[in-house]
């Protein structure tokens, strides 16, 4: 019956539509070496994609484009950039759901108070430096001027704290700033108070992406998704919010942000765009404080493609410039082809995994963080009773019946590596041993016979949510078909394939009971708080939705308190040995079933060049090339000013 009511539920929910989550051997010694992939097929590959295959296979390619150029950059070309999904609640940073593909976006049309560099350190880029106070708990941001949004509007101190707290009050956002209680700017300056120490910086886990994009104020105030009018933390009165609500005519799919494009048009859905043009008052232009000659480009047109095969043809048509993509299987097919240029990378990247809802019992810090007198049910209505996967045993005999090498050579050419946790090879907090359940089919069948106990279930019986993409549907068919050998009648999974539309939003508010996803990316461990905190695990409950960040809703003491040590002890050791500490929870808890780790490829025609090599102004060191998938656009130029062939 709960899960009658569970279904039923997320077919309404449904209606909160949000976007995409997860889409899709060493040299010899001679003059030409050779990649050899699971199938046995050898293909002879140019000694710089030969060293990058060497990068890959540590964990350490970064998607730099290594190609020598002795001409350019030239101006001009419109770029056709073919993306895996579309944007669910564009474009606001306090109401997007910002992943791969919409970053690509926010690249093009703003920019972020900091920058990851090529030395995988988050910096300064807006913003020109940040200084806190000896305890931690205040630091200002002096901010770059000279620097004016699309509309005219000036960056400055003002500008920037409307733009954070806007994140402070939105209910979707907000839990990224526990702990901060006061933002406000004055001249090129930001101020922050907070309650407890910040010392790796203020403001949310990520502050490259997400609530880190600057868009205007003059914008801002007219959406009607402004937290301002509609959330219950705003500082307005009631009167204010109705007064707020009643003007505001804006578009939020209309963004007005400060970077090297200026939006034109956008029109959402599979098979639709993005396009935004040169934008002449750019900050790093010939006019802008720095004088440099950025961009390049007339015009970019971000077109979205869902089915990898249909980008990928799309791209060898020439409908595209270049594509994305997290499809290894697609990308060993571009390995040793002349006719394009492959940048792989997965330094840094994201983990693939299968989420388990385990929503359940009593959330108490969240019940304490809303002052609550009495608890705070995670699961009221009981949608989620009848999932076995909250308890443990459910969750060990699923990992134990895994073969990941059989997997990762099956469906990803032997191109990726197993994971064993949510931090791969060459990140602060990897382990080769963290505890998590090998592959032992007997092991397996012991712990389901405990699972068929503690649930009370036989067959044991769950739902498996895919995308509807055509390869994930076929690669997560292939794990369902590792349980069923290892368990048999013992085990009953449904899979259920679901739009990119949907997918994520169902997630978020809690309406599973098992799905497959890609995420987690990112050069530092505290960009991954709000992901696995007990403060971001909400209650299931679509009659007061809820979109919660921890959306496996698990409940762990042990990587709260190891949190705590990476989001505010300035000690790298400490903060070392605090990851390693989350991700021994991982393994001893199985919260997740880990898969394998991504392997980004972008892929484009040879005329696009100096596709992810971005300079910071005022430093020796670049931008990180590619992490988790995103790039940036501003450098980009094509030959001879175009860029079709």
């Amino acid at each position: 019956m709960a899960r009658t009511r569970l279904l039923a539920a997320a077919a309404t929910f449904a209606l909160i539509a949000v976007a995409c989550a997860g889409g899709d051997n060493a040299p010899g010694a001679g003059s030409e070496p050779d990649a050899t992939d699971a199938a046995g097929t050898v293909t002879t590959l140019a000694p710089q994609q030969a060293d990058v295959v060497e990068d890959r296979e540590a964990g350490e390619a970064t998607g730099e484009d290594i190609r020598e150029v002795s001409i350019g950059p030239d101006h001009g070309g419109r770029l056709v950039y073919g993306i895996e999904a579309d944007t669910a609640n564009p474009f606001a940073p306090h109401a997007a759901l910002c992943v791969i593909s919409c970053l690509m976006i926010m690249r093009a049309i703003t920019e972020s108070l900091y920058v990851t560099d090529a030395n995988g350190e988050i910096v300064p880029y807006l913003a020109e430096s940040e200084t806190p106070n000896d305890d931690f708990t205040e630091w200002t941001l002096t901010i770059r001027e000279g620097i004016t949004f699309h509309d005219g509007t000036p960056l400055d101190g003002e500008a920037v704290a409307y733009n954070i707290n806007l994140c402070r009050y939105s209910q979707q956002t907000g839990p990224g700033y526990l702990g901060i209680d006061n933002v406000w700017g004055e001249g090129q300056n930001v101020y922050y108070e907070t309650s407890i120490p910040f010392a790796t910086g203020p403001g949310p886990a990520s502050r490259e992406q997400g609530c880190g994009f600057m868009f205007s104020p003059a914008w801002l105030e007219t959406l009607p998704n402004n937290p301002l009018y509609t959330s219950p933390s705003s500082p307005l009165t009631q009167t204010e919010k109705a007064e707020g609500l009643a003007a505001a005519d804006g578009d939020p799919a209309a963004p007005v942000g400060l970077g090297a494009f200026r939006f034109v048009d956008y029109t959402p859905g599979n098979g639709n765009s993005f396009i935004a043009e040169r934008n002449p008052d750019y900050w790093r232009g010939p006019d802008g404080i720095t004088g440099e000659d950025l961009p390049y480009l007339d015009e970019i047109e971000f077109v979205v493609a869902v089915d990898i095969g249909g980008r990928s043809n799309g791209l060898r048509a020439g409908q595209f410039d270049i594509i994305h993509t997290s499809n290894a299987d697609e990308i060993a097919k571009y390995e040793g082809d002349d006719e394009f240029v492959l940048l792989q990378a997965n330094h840094f990247g994201e983990v693939n995994y299968s989420l388990m809802n385990v929503a359940s019992g009593q959330n108490r810090t969240l019940a304490a963080l809303r002052g609550l007198d009495g608890p705070l049910e995670m699961d009221p209505l009981g949608l989620n009773a009848a999932n076995p996967l909250v308890h443990l045993s459910c969750r060990k005999a699923l990992a134990h019946a895994f073969d990941g090498e059989r997997f990762v050579n099956e469906r990803h050419q032997g191109l990726v590596k197993v994971a064993n946790g949510p931090f791969p090879p060459g990140s602060v907090g990897h382990l080769e041993d963290s505890g998590y359940p090998s592959f032992d089919v007997d092991a397996a069948r012991a712990e389901l016979e405990q699972c068929k106990t503690d649930s009370g279930q036989n067959p044991v019986t769950f739902s498996f949510n895919t995308t509807n993409d055509a390869f994930n549907v076929e690669s997560n068919e292939l794990i369902i078909s590792m349980w069923r050998q290892a368990f048999g009648d013992d085990l009953e999974v449904t899979i259920q394939p679901i739009e990119q539309g949907q997918y994520f939003g169902l997630a978020l508010a809690g309406l599973f009971e098992m799905l497959a996803l890609r995420l987690h990316g990112g050069v530092d461990p505290i960009e991954q708080w709000l992901w696995w905190n007990s403060a971001t695990a909400l209650p299931v409950d679509p009659t007061v939705p809820e979109l919660a960040w921890n959306m496996g809703r698990f409940q762990d003491g042990d990587i709260d308190a190891a949190y705590y040590v990476i989001r505010h002890n300035p000690e790298p050791a400490a903060r070392q040995q605090a990851a390693e500490e989350v991700n021994r929870a991982f393994g001893r808890n199985v919260w997740n079933l880990w898969t394998h780790w991504t392997l980004w490829g972008v892929v484009a025609d040879p005329r696009v060049r100096n596709i992810t090599d971005l300079s910071i102004p005022g430093s020796d060191v670049g931008a990180f090339p590619v992490i988790a998938g995103a790039h940036h656009v501003a450098q980009i130029w094509c030959t001879d000013g175009d860029c079709q062939r």
